[in-house]
């Protein structure tokens, strides 16, 4: 199975403590050979000072497939990862 993961930060947000952030991300999985879309969806990520935390209640009900699951939580937390010096809450309007 060859899947193409695009990952997209939509928003971000404060979270419950001080310095945690929740972090929106628009998510589309790919078949790379047809270019059907297998998933599309927003997946949250909470960030603190301890780490980088992503939903597993959205993984589970966004995939049945293993495979889809431990790729996504491991892709997305390596992209927030190296985002997360360029994480700024949203301005209010």
């Amino acid at each position: 199975m060859s899947v193409q993961f695009l990952f997209e930060v939509q928003s971000v947000l404060p979270g419950e403590q001080v310095e945690e952030k929740i972090v929106l991300v628009s998510t589309e999985l790919l078949y790379k050979n047809s270019g059907e879309t297998i998933y599309t969806g927003i997946i949250p990520v909470k960030v603190s000072n301890h780490g980088v935390f992503v939903s597993v209640p959205a993984i589970s009900s966004a995939f049945t497939s293993k495979y889809l699951r431990t790729e996504t939580l491991f892709r997305l937390k390596r992209y927030i990862k190296q985002m997360r010096d360029y994480l700024d809450l949203d301005k209010k309007e």
